[in-house]
């Protein structure tokens, strides 16, 4: 009995790249990805306050404006 190629060589691409990343988040721990979540926020905090004091700025310098 022949083996019939049916889907192709591209589900075989897909499963070979879905194996090697899941090989390597499986050495990733808990500890290690809650330190790169807590960076990534910590940025994300002094980037959005950075731009709430912008805006408070501006919002208190137009209404000296005004008045």
């Amino acid at each position: 009995m022949d083996n019939v190629n049916v889907g192709g060589e591209m589900p075989a691409v897909f499963n070979t790249a879905l194996s090697i990343f899941s090989a390597s988040f499986s050495l990733l721990t808990i500890q290690q990805v809650q330190a790169g979540v807590t960076l990534a926020a910590s940025i994300i905090a002094c980037i959005s306050g950075i731009f709430a004091i912008r805006y408070y700025y501006y919002a208190t310098k137009s209404k000296k404006k005004r008045a």
